[in-house]
């Protein structure tokens, strides 16, 4: 019975970790990943200074290029609403639209090759980025930053979480109080930010060499 389980055991170890050692090496990297996600989004500023209160949903959607497993860039639009509380005896919330280009930092050597250092499906990251934000009738800059985890779970496709910050520029009426206490007017001189919190799912595609072995074109095996 001994020898049995280990024959067993052998077998199989012979079928997967060959299966695996090719799945691990095999060159799955793509340039774009298109994405949507979902959540929910909260203001702080002159009338909440707590975190989350009032979380309303929050819907986007995403483009992104990836450089490396390092640096990606994306575009990416999100729009919902945010809970504000009374203002004026009413309990006011505010809808907003905006658009942003983020560049994104991760840890880790990202859903690369396996034989490139530190390749990872999984990874922490950071991102900051320039956009702009529609809210009660006014346009103004926002610089969105935060940190989230993202998961690579299959070939194509992938998993993430992520919290962020947007600051607005050049303007205080995300929560309809503007300037109550009478600041000068600059770029951060506002009490106004909004976040939100998001899971997303994306899919990658254009193929990084899609030809390749081990991320050698197939003409450098001729002869072998």
């Amino acid at each position: 019975m001994k020898y049995t389980r280990l024959f067993l055991l052998a077998l199989i170890a012979c079928v997967v970790i060959p299966n695996a050692y090719s799945q691990k090496y095999k060159w799955t990297r793509y340039y774009m990943e298109v994405g949507a996600l979902g959540g929910g989004s909260f203001y702080l500023g002159d009338v909440n200074t707590k975190l989350f209160n009032k979380t309303m949903a929050t819907g986007g959607a995403f483009l992104k290029y990836k450089f490396n497993g390092h640096w990606e860039a994306k575009l990416q639009s999100t729009s919902g609403m945010a809970g504000i509380g009374d203002v004026g005896g009413k309990d006011v919330k505010t809808f907003f639209a905006d658009a942003a280009l983020i560049a994104e930092f991760n840890f880790f050597n990202f859903a690369a090759m396996s034989l490139e250092p530190f390749a990872a499906n999984i990874s922490p990251y950071i991102f900051a980025g320039l956009g702009v934000s529609y809210f009660n009738d006014n346009v103004a800059p926002i610089v969105p930053m935060g940190l989230g985890v993202k998961w690579h779970f299959a070939k194509r496709w992938n998993l993430g979480a992520y919290w962020s910050f947007q600051k607005t520029l050049w303007n205080d009426n995300f929560d309809l109080v503007d300037n109550p206490l009478n600041l000068p007017k600059s770029m951060w001189n506002n009490n106004d930010w909004y976040s939100t919190a998001a899971l997303y799912i994306s899919f990658d595609f254009w193929e990084i060499c899609p030809s390749c072995r081990d991320g050698r074109p197939d003409y450098f095996y001729q002869g072998y």
